[in-house]
Order: C-alpha cells, then structure tokens, then sequence
C-alpha cells in the first residue's frame, strides 16, 4: 500500500543495471555509510567507482560478473534515490540483503520499504527460503522497518578496527601455535561454528571451504592478493584454539580471525591476540581489523587494549519465505 502511494507520485523500484547505475549507488553508498565501513569496503567502493567509469571494459578487466550483481533501486527520472542489493547466501535456499540506502532529502516517504519489499518479493520468486540482513544496533528507524517487514533477530557482529601504524609488543605472553595442517579443515569449522545458533552461523556464511589450509587455497588466495596464514593451539590431538591472519594488500590492510570454544575464551582470547599482534609486528603497518560474533565479542576489550575501537555492531536479522 505504501509503495503504491509514493510510486505516484515520485518514481518507482526498477531492477539494478550496473552500467547505469553503478556510479549514483556509490555515490549514494559513500553518503550513507562512508563513516562507518572498513578497509574492505571501501576496496569494494573503489572497485565500484571504476566500474561506473569504465563499464563494461572495466568489469572485465576487475573480473566482476554482471549477473551477480543484483538489487534495486528507486528511481525519479533518471535520479537513483535509493538502493538496495540482492544475493544468493552460501547456505541453500538463502538469500542476503544489503546495502540500504534511501537519499537524506527523500527518507520517511515509504522508499526504502517499497525497495525490501521487491527484493523480498524476487527472493521468493526465485524459490528462496529464508532472506537475511544486517543492520547497526545503533538505527532504530531501520531496525523498526525490519521488523514490521517480518525480519527477527538471530544473533549480532561486533567489527573492530585498529588504524594503521606498528604494534607494540603484547603485554601478555605470547602462547605457542603451530601451522595448521591440510586436514584441520573441519576441526577449524567447527571452532568457528562453537556457540553460534544454526541460523546465524548461515547469516555469516560459515562454511568449511573458507577454513582449508592446504597449499592450492593458499595459492589461490595468494593469487588474489592476499598473505593468509592460520596457526593452532593443540592440547593431545585437539585444536582448542585458533588464530588466522590475512594480508590483503591490493586495499593495503590485515585481517584477524580468532577461534576458541566460548568456555576457554577468558584462557585463550587474551593469549591469540597477544599472538596476532606479535605476528603483525613484522608486517607492514596497515589499518587492521577483526569481526567478533556472539560469544567472541567478549574478546573486544583486549583488542581495545591493543589499540581496537568499535566500527560498528551489528544485528543479524533473518526472514522465513513461503
């Protein structure tokens, strides 16, 4: 009904075209959430810069595929004003939202639901079962859309980021690791899988192919611009913790990713941090981040003892379809 009203008298939702589009959804991204986006992001809003400048060519220079790049967006004219991006999940049968953004001047005129509404609408289309979204804590407006949209909460994401410059030495001792080896994988995963609920752990996209340590990933990820290296603490033969570091240096920045079962993470978080900063000390002084979900969050004041500060918090939201 809301959408109907406001597409009479502005505009109306038409399907992303990157070709046409791109340049004003950057532009509009920058606006929305310049201040709060990592390292990452602001790679992928370069990226997308060059596309709207470059177009086609561009695409296949960067290797971006077209048909990934799905979404909507409002439209007054040829005036994009607003966005919102539309993916398959990793996990079957899922769907992500992101991205969504409604020019400041047009906000509160039922946009940015007309434009969940149609992406809700073409994930079950397309025989979805659940879509899924993230929002900060800190919006109540767009939480409050969410929810009257059917979206429930399902678990949050703290993202931290220390700027660039040298770490000091820990203050803590740093524990013993050893190399991870090729047939961790699954150990690994489910490490990282420890105290998350099944629906948040898809909302992460957790999946055992993103924790191999075999030398063809570590070849592959290498080829795509990216140092990543994972090391284990073993008691006997079991992994009780875990820490991953990635240089990324295409967008110049490190990553962190640390694994502990949530009844070991007062033993083992202050210890893999201590460990990541020893690590990081003999790499280049890039801007650094990590992301902490559920229980892991605990582990944020001692990254804020290494000099972290909270980007943002995030709400993990997810909808059943059909």
């Amino acid at each position: 009904m809301v959408a109907a009203v406001v597409r009479r008298h502005i505009g109306g939702v038409a399907p992303f075209d990157p070709l046409r589009h791109m340049g004003a959804v950057t532009g509009l991204m920058e606006r929305a959430f310049g201040q709060e986006l990592g390292p990452g992001a602001r790679y992928v809003l370069r990226q997308m810069r060059l596309v709207s400048r470059g177009g086609a060519l561009a695409m296949l220079l960067l290797g971006i595929d077209a048909s990934s790049m799905g979404g909507f967006v409002w439209l007054e004219g040829d005036q994009v004003l607003g966005n919102v991006s539309l993916r398959r999940a990793a996990s079957p049968g899922g769907w992500m939202l992101g991205n969504v953004a409604v020019d400041e001047a047009w906000q509160g005129r039922g946009i940015g639901r007309a434009l969940m509404e149609a992406a809700i609408g073409a994930a079950a289309g397309h025989g979805g079962q659940w879509v899924g979204l993230e929002v900060r804590e800190d919006r109540p407006v767009a939480l409050r859309l969410y929810q009257s949209l059917g979206f429930e909460p399902v678990g949050t994401l703290t993202e931290l980021s220390r700027p660039a410059g040298r770490f000091e030495p820990p203050a803590v001792p740093c524990p013993k690791l050893g190399l991870a080896q090729a047939d961790d994988v699954y150990t690994l995963y489910e490490l990282a899988c420890a105290g998350l609920e099944r629906p948040l752990q898809e909302l992460l996209e957790l999946r055992a192919s993103l924790y191999r340590t075999d030398w063809e990933s570590r070849l592959a990820a290498w080829m795509e611009g990216n140092r990543c290296g994972w090391w284990v603490a073993r008691e006997g033969r079991q992994i009780v913790a875990a820490l991953r570091l990635s240089s990324r240096w295409p967008a110049r920045w490190h990553e962190i990713e640390v694994l502990v079962r949530p009844d070991r993470l007062e033993e083992w978080g202050p210890r893999l941090v201590a460990a990541a900063q020893d690590r990081l000390a003999r790499r280049r002084p890039w801007e650094t981040t990590t992301a902490l979900p559920g229980p892991r969050q605990e582990l944020e004041p001692f990254f804020a003892a290494a000099g972290f500060r909270r980007l943002r918090r995030l709400v993990e939201m997810r909808r059943p379809l059909g």
